[in-house]
């Protein structure tokens, strides 16, 4: 700008004298404003002045010359927003949403985090945060170029990104088993990690790893011997030994045991099926004092149906369902169901518990009990519709896939029976059992005691027995009606089957997944069969 120019557009003092139109007198206006080519900021007018804009010389006009408008290249003639925003001449509809979503995201994000102390990432995602491994992998390399240390970057980079290829995990196991003597406690710590995150279900190859492992246990460290047991709990793997062995390491390094590493080591060792009664009353013991050391994040994952039901004392079990009332604002919608039916568990279950707390906790679970927890549900399996349909073929009304209080029911029959129970039908998939076996898993095994106490008349269609039955409908249907005919005693326990061998099991789910692929070409053909053509 020349010089002595101003460089703002001020607006006029209130004794200037203007034009019946508002627009000031030449000599207000700058002579940077007046110099054609030369760019000049214009400052935004004060609130008293935005109803008389001047409209300066230069082809500018009084509609496009707002206050606080920018005359330079590439500015329009926009009002710049008094608190932040937009330095933009308008802003498109969806331009205008998106902008509002991100402060609304924002303002959540801060009064979340600040008052209710609550995270927007998995576990999964927070611990692939804390322990990282720095070292810079290629993922599709030559697995048989990889040593101890590469391959334990690799497994934990392919599992922190998602990869689910499983010609890559295949690589990744074949190269682990030929290494899995050379590994240090924590990188097998990692790599158990990774394969629990990708949920990678090879029998064989954990048949191979796990001996390893447990020759390594007594060298665990915390975060090794977490990852660990979340690992087996993920594929299901059944090893009663192992579990004993857990139990005792961690007992005997308590010390050294983070608390939130203890909280899923004990949730995995009820889940699990950990049955050494001295085992259990010695972890109840030390529970208490270890979980004082958690905070209120961590400790939300502690109170937890099955371990409450299958492993610790009433002690324990008071004292969880106590501090989570006090906690309970940190807790997310899956800790608040989990914390509904641990409190149904230990009123069933656990009379001398539930007597023993206090009138405030009492209420609380009541109160609980009430309030609408959002629940995303269970989307049947293909075998679940398969039931459903035979059954509608039968006649029998029915409701599929609900919630009734904290516990999920596949299929709800709507006829009452003589002394007015309710029946249900449980469709047990192969992730009913433990891995490769025909034995059910505690969580489930809890949940068949808890709706039988509860009224309910259960009965159950295991896949195996469903897949037998191949695509006959005409043996289905009878099936079901004898499975549906008379009455089941008052809180029968589920038992399991006379175990079978590894191979048979695996024989048995090959044929079950060959089923459930022809069942799909059928429907296939059948949804071909059903369309209409309309030829214009």
């Amino acid at each position: 700008a020349p010089e002595g120019a101003s460089a703002f557009a001020r607006p006029p003092s209130s004794g200037a004298s203007s034009s019946s139109s508002g627009a000031p007198s030449s000599a207000l206006a700058p002579r940077a404003l007046q110099a054609p080519g030369v760019f000049a900021v214009a400052r935004p007018l004060p609130l008293p002045w935005l109803h008389a804009a001047p409209a300066y010389a230069g082809g500018l006009g009084a509609s496009q010359a707002l206050a606080g408008g920018c005359w330079g290249p590439g500015g329009g003639g926009g009002v710049r927003h008094r608190r932040g925003g937009i330095f933009q001449a308008w802003v498109r509809p969806q331009e205008k949403a998106a902008l509002r979503a991100i402060k609304d995201e924002s303002r959540l994000r801060k009064h979340g985090v600040a008052r209710y102390n609550k995270r927007w990432r998995s576990w999964a995602q927070n611990r692939v945060r804390q322990y990282q491994l720095p070292l810079p992998v290629t993922l599709t390399s030559d697995t048989a170029l990889m040593d101890a240390t590469y391959m334990t970057a690799c497994v934990q980079k392919a599992a922190a990104l998602r990869k689910h290829d499983l010609h890559l995990w295949r690589g990744f196991s074949k190269r682990v088993l030929e290494l899995k003597d050379e590994f240090l406690p924590e990188q097998l710590g990692y790599i158990l990690w990774g394969y629990g995150k990708s949920s990678f279900l090879d029998g064989s190859f954990y048949a191979d790893f796990v001996p390893t492992i447990k020759r390594q246990l007594p060298n665990f460290q915390s975060h090794a011997l977490m990852s660990f047991m979340w690992c087996m709990k993920r594929v299901k793997w059944q090893d009663k030994d192992m579990l004993r062995i857990v139990a005792q390491h961690s007992l005997d390094s308590m010390d050294v045991l983070r608390p939130s590493d203890f909280i899923k080591v004990t949730n995995a060792l009820a889940g699990l099926g950990l049955s050494d009664s001295g085992l259990r009353i010695a972890l109840s013991r030390v529970a208490v004092s270890k979980l004082e050391q958690c905070t209120a994040q961590q400790f939300r994952d502690a109170v937890h149906p099955v371990t409450i039901g299958c492993l610790w004392t009433d002690d324990v079990v008071v004292y969880l369902l106590e501090r989570f009332r006090r906690i309970f604002i940190t807790a997310r919608p899956m800790h608040l169901m989990k914390a509904y039916e641990a409190a149904v568990v230990c009123r069933v279950q656990r009379p001398d518990a539930w007597r023993a707390l206090s009138r405030e906790a009492k209420q609380f679970y009541v109160r609980l009990s009430q309030r609408h927890i959002p629940d995303a549900g269970r989307e049947p399996s293909p075998m679940h519709w398969d039931v459903s349909r035979h059954l509608a073929d039968l006649g029998e009304a029915h409701r599929n896939a609900f919630r009734w209080g904290p516990f999920h029911i596949d299929i709800g029959l709507e006829e009452l029976e003589e002394d007015e129970r309710r029946r249900c039908l449980m469709v047990d998939t192969p992730a009913s059992f433990f891995y490769g076996t025909d034995e059910y898993l505690p969580p489930r095994l809890l949940q068949h005691k808890m709706l039988t106490a509860l009224g309910w008349d259960v009965r159950r269609v295991r896949w195996d027995d469903w897949s037998n039955l191949e695509l006959d409908s005409e043996k289905k249907r009878p099936f079901l009606t004898n499975l549906l005919a008379g009455s089941r005693p008052v809180g029968e326990e589920l038992s399991d089957r006379p175990g079978s061998k590894p191979a048979e099991a695996r024989e048995k789910l090959r044929k079950f997944r060959e089923v459930l692929r022809r069942a799909e070409e059928e429907e296939q053909k059948a949804r071909e069969s059903r369309k209409i053509d309309f030829d214009i």
